[in-house]
């Protein structure tokens, strides 16, 4: 297996929406605003709302439409049952963390994991983890190895 070329990858393209179904879309919209992230004016109240962070848009989507919209059906899950993705906001030390985790817990989310000391694989850290108020699962992390530029993205170590 070969490494692919990364200038073959199509220029300017990045993940730029992440799309959350959700069961109660002014409860997630509350949520979101609560944790500092301004909603689109491009948003449509009804349907879709774009949640703006510095580096990606956050569109929260009732269940439904997002299930006719991708023709896949919502798998039921119990509260604190994992589906397989995580989302993630990076912060820049341990107090930021904590800091993030107990804004989101006032917001009204649910603190799944408290901070700790992490070691990912050698690479020392700090994570917790809260579930939004439809159970989607985020992690708070400090990565002393990851810088956050001024635009909010993350420069990874070469």
């Amino acid at each position: 297996m070969h490494a692919p070329d990364p200038s073959a990858a199509p220029r300017g393209h990045s993940i730029t929406i992440v799309t959350l179904g959700v069961t109660d879309l002014q409860r997630s919209i509350d949520f979101y605003t609560a944790l500092g992230w301004p909603v689109s004016p491009a948003s449509d109240p009804a349907m879709c709302t774009f949640v703006l962070t510095p580096s990606t848009v956050l569109g929260l989507v009732p269940t439904g439409i997002l299930e006719g919209d991708s023709g896949l059906r919502t798998a039921a899950r119990a509260p604190g049952e994992f589906g397989g993705v995580t989302l993630a906001v990076n912060g820049h030390d341990e107090a930021d963390v904590d800091a993030i985790l107990a804004r989101a817990v006032t917001a009204g989310a649910t603190l799944h994991k408290a901070a700790s000391l992490q070691d990912w694989g050698g690479y020392p850290g700090y994570s917790g983890y809260f579930l939004d108020p439809d159970g989607h699962p985020w992690e708070v992390a400090y990565a002393p190895f990851i810088e956050i530029l001024d635009n909010g993205n993350l420069k990874l170590p070469a």
